[in-house]
């Protein structure tokens, strides 16, 4: 993964060879074992596909937070965790106060501007700047199958939308980054993945491809050094 980042910082994303992750602890376990992280508080989001962000450390009671899509801490000993099976991971790095923070986003958490809002967050409540914030878009289902109907495709800038054979497409990530670049983060300080999740069949699960009933899903992670 392309972050830009120090040896200050710890992050990264499951893979399908690791399990699914959406509610199974005892792989969840296994896998931040695996990683030698497993000493750390592990926090997760509960997620709504909304846009609730909340500060925790380790003093935090909950393993879970409920209500919530992005997860903010500036201690050491804690590991923010989402799950995603499609929807994008987006990891923030606060160099200066040593700050990071995950957020999830599917097509409802970038309308709500969950990223932006994280980044607002970041600046009022510990005393980030927008210029110094580093951002990485984990892996996704990116413009090549994020297939949508009418009634989401309309909620979009049609710069967005992408029309083939009489199919419409959405470029989530592009639409991250505009939310990103207009809350002050420079452009430079934004990377994308190109991995799409539906396409890498054989590396990560996705929802689109499978559309299972029971939700198979990988785990993503940030934490600092």
């Amino acid at each position: 993964m392309n972050f830009n980042a120090s040896s200050n910082l710890i992050f990264g994303l499951s893979e399908k060879s690791d399990g699914p992750m959406k509610n199974d602890f005892a792989n969840q376990q296994v896998f931040f074992e695996s990683q030698n992280l497993a000493n750390r508080k592990i926090i997760s989001a509960n997620l709504t596909h909304g846009d609730n962000i909340v500060i925790v450390d380790n003093s935090t009671p909950e393993h879970m937070i409920q209500n919530c899509d992005a997860l903010i801490t500036s201690d050491k000993n804690c590991l923010l965790t989402v799950t995603v099976a499609d929807c994008l991971p987006i990891y923030f790095y606060g160099p200066i106060q040593k700050v990071v923070a995950l957020a999830h986003a599917g097509w409802r958490g970038v309308l709500n501007n969950i990223s932006s809002k994280t980044v607002l967050k970041l600046i009022t409540e510990l005393n980030c700047e927008a210029k110094n914030i580093r951002i990485f878009i984990g892996p996704h289902i990116q413009k090549c199958h994020f297939e949508v109907q009418d009634d989401v495709a309309s909620q979009f800038d049609s710069k967005y939308i992408i029309e083939t054979s009489g199919k419409k497409y959405i470029n989530l990530a592009n639409a991250v980054k505009d939310q990103l670049i207009k809350a002050g983060v420079p452009a430079n300080n934004i990377s994308i993945s190109s991995e799409c999740t539906h396409c890498l069949s054989n590396k990560y699960f996705s929802w689109r491809r499978k559309r299972d009933k029971i939700i198979k899903a990988m785990i993503a992670y940030i934490g600092l050094n």
